[in-house]
């Protein structure tokens, strides 16, 4: 029952687009981009995301039969990991035309007082600002790159955890964000999220900038689903339709014989490509 309702909705969605392309698979555009659409829709519903989803095989698994529906999607950065896999544009496009909705997945430079092992941002507050705005632009370019729309595409930067109690680090890392933001919501404006930990990565720092992102991923490993339930941020910051949760850290999971390392996720926020999916009882609202 579950399998058919979700291949029925599928087969809808693959022939509107269909249509709307003439029969044509999308292609990586190279020259003029096409006019931007509007497609994000707000999930209520369960995912997953990992960095070891590598062919069009292992994101069906995990979509078929599965409690899950949106597909944490990494699409580049300077601090991505090199040990992990990046989806091709087909291979995005597959997903999404397969039914996954999307929650896309951006590791720039991190604050300048983060202990991992990654490019940073500078601690100046006027070159942090511009370099905000610059992985905003390397955002757009990638989309473009990747084949996927950008009028009110939710795109999430990751902030790994940082000394949120340096004062001189949190005005750097609240310029950068300003500067991501303002760039992000240029036209044809993209919706600007921000993930990391709940507590070490300072998400509550960011919830009263002048720019602050439109919707936040929350880490929060204890095991609830709830999007309510965030340690370090007020019940009235990004109330409305602007979380999801990252509830359980990494672990091993396995359906229709393939296994992942994955994290889990509950959601009340934006995903591509939409439409939306509300409450149905998986308890993430």
């Amino acid at each position: 029952m579950r399998v058919k309702s979700r291949r029925l909705r599928n087969g809808v969605r693959l022939a509107a687009l269909l249509a709307l392309v003439g029969g044509l698979l999308p292609v990586v555009e190279t020259t003029a981009a096409p006019p931007a659409q509007a497609l994000f829709g707000i999930s209520e519903r369960k995912g997953i995301d990992g960095c070891s989803f590598d062919t069009n095989a292992e994101t069906d698994a995990f979509y078929d039969g599965t409690p899950y529906w949106n597909l944490g999607v990494y699409i580049g950065g300077s601090a991505y990991s090199p040990g992990c896999s990046l989806l091709s544009g087909p291979e995005i496009i597959h997903a999404k035309n397969y039914g996954w909705e999307s929650m896309l997945l951006w590791v720039g430079p991190q604050p300048p007082c983060t202990q991992i092992s990654a490019p940073k941002f500078s601690s100046n507050t006027t070159t942090a600002n511009q370099q905000g705005k610059n992985e905003a632009v390397a955002i757009y370019n990638r989309l473009i790159a990747l084949g996927i729309d950008r009028l009110d595409t939710p795109v999430i930067y990751d902030f790994e955890p940082w000394n949120v109690n340096n004062s001189g680090c949190v005005a750097a890392a609240k310029s950068f964000i300003q500067g991501f933001v303002a760039q992000m919501h240029l036209p044809p404006a993209q919706k600007a999220g921000l993930y990391g930990s709940t507590c070490a990565s300072g998400l509550y720092h960011f919830a009263s900038i002048t720019n602050r992102p439109d919707f936040i991923t929350g880490a929060a490993w204890d095991n609830n689903p709830k999007v309510s339930v965030m340690p370090c941020i007020s019940s009235g910051s990004w109330a409305v339709n602007s979380r999801h949760k990252q509830y359980r850290g990494d672990h091993n999971e396995t359906w229709n014989g393939v296994t992942i390392l994955v994290d889990s996720d509950c959601s009340d926020g934006p995903v591509w490509d939409g439409p939306n999916e509300l409450n149905i009882g998986q308890g993430c609202v």
